[in-house]
């Protein structure tokens, strides 16, 4: 303990005695806080005219994510699903699960069921990349939402995945509509990953809240990224993350099958074969790059962060994650994007466990 209370006066010192410049994240930003007393892990992708979200498809067979996100040539993603074939004769008692995988509707990506999604909403993007929600229909034995939503925009969907747990539709928390689906874990508290679109559709967030139920996992996103439309994402064995080549995240069941995975707009154009619409890009208000004297810093503080957990004891880098983020998301830090960006940077170093 005495050990700990002395990393924290350091690090305390540390904020106080230094200043710093912010490093513009332009359209992609990762979030490393707490919000709402809450750790989060996600990806905020703002669609502008140079950057989008598409899905990324293990075709017939699992892969891992890094070559997930390899596969279309950029450097971030999210894994969605574990490995499952189109027959489905890896799952078994899943195996009348009807989730759907589509990928610029290549055959290979159609599950065994298609069309039907069953109680599956699905999240997708059209050709112009804005975010879209739609069922096509529901069977006889899955009662799933009792609805047919935005069903005539399905065959507008070019980038697209689908699964169990609806949370937002049009603003609209549906939670209780669908809870006669869920299992009883589903209300007890664990990692959950998600994937929703603000009201406009210029923003998209991706990935994991801490410790919170599925029923509470609704009104989080939309009380804090403001979610429209939200789905959430396999959580648990399968879970996995790359920020800007580093693997921030990997489970112990690395068969994946799909990714929502970031790309530039000539990966995109090299994907679809097709030039989107322009929009105005996306700038922040304090756009800055790091200097070299704010990376000395990192790197300083990155050091001695190391030399403790060798010298005391190897769990104490679970200590340091969770005290750079506290000071991450303390009013004094978030105030000034000059000392942001550090503990950024600082934060995405003490998560990485590869380089891909």
């Amino acid at each position: 303990m005495k050990n700990v209370r002395e990393f924290k006066i350091l690090f305390l010192l540390f904020v106080i005695l230094f200043s710093f410049i912010w490093n513009a994240f332009a359209y992609k930003e990762l979030l490393i806080e707490n919000r709402w007393w809450k750790p989060i892990r996600v990806i905020k992708v703002v669609l502008d005219w140079e950057d989008f979200v598409v899905t990324s498809l293990a075709t017939n067979w699992w892969d891992t994510l890094e070559n997930l996100v390899k596969k279309v040539w950029w450097d971030s993603g999210i894994n969605w699903t574990f490995f499952c074939p189109k027959d489905y004769s890896y799952c078994g008692w899943v195996t009348h699960s009807n989730f759907e995988r589509i990928f610029l509707w290549d055959w290979e990506s159609y599950s065994a069921t298609w069309p039907d999604t069953s109680i599956r909403m699905i999240f997708g993007f059209d050709i112009e990349w804005n975010p879209l929600m739609a069922q096509h229909n529901y069977t006889d034995h899955d009662a799933g939402l009792k609805m047919n939503t935005n069903s005539d925009k399905l065959d507008n969907i070019e980038f697209w995945m689908s699964n169990y747990t609806v949370l937002l539709v049009e603003g609209q928390d549906v939670i209780d509509v669908n809870s006669i689906n869920f299992t009883s874990n589903m209300y007890s508290s664990a990692n959950r990953n998600f994937i929703c679109s603000t009201k406009d559709g210029s923003t998209v967030y991706m990935w994991v809240v801490w410790w919170i139920s599925i029923p509470k996992l609704a009104d989080y996103v939309k009380n804090n990224f403001d979610c429209r439309n939200a789905l959430a994402l396999d959580a648990g064995a399968s879970e996995a993350m790359v920020y800007e080549w580093n693997v921030l995240a990997r489970s112990s069941r690395r068969m994946i099958m799909d990714a929502f995975v970031v790309v530039d707009r000539e990966t995109y154009i090299k994907l679809t074969w097709y030039t989107p619409t322009k929009k105005i890009p996306y700038v922040p208000e304090d756009q800055y790059e790091l200097t070299d004297k704010d990376i000395q810093t990192v790197d300083l503080l990155d050091s001695l962060f190391a030399k403790l957990v060798k010298q005391k004891w190897t769990s104490f880098k679970n200590t340091e994650k969770k005290i750079v983020r506290e000071a991450m998301s303390s009013e004094k830090v978030q105030s000034n994007p000059q000392k942001r960006a550090i503990f950024h940077e600082l934060l995405i170093r003490l998560f990485t466990i590869d380089k891909i």
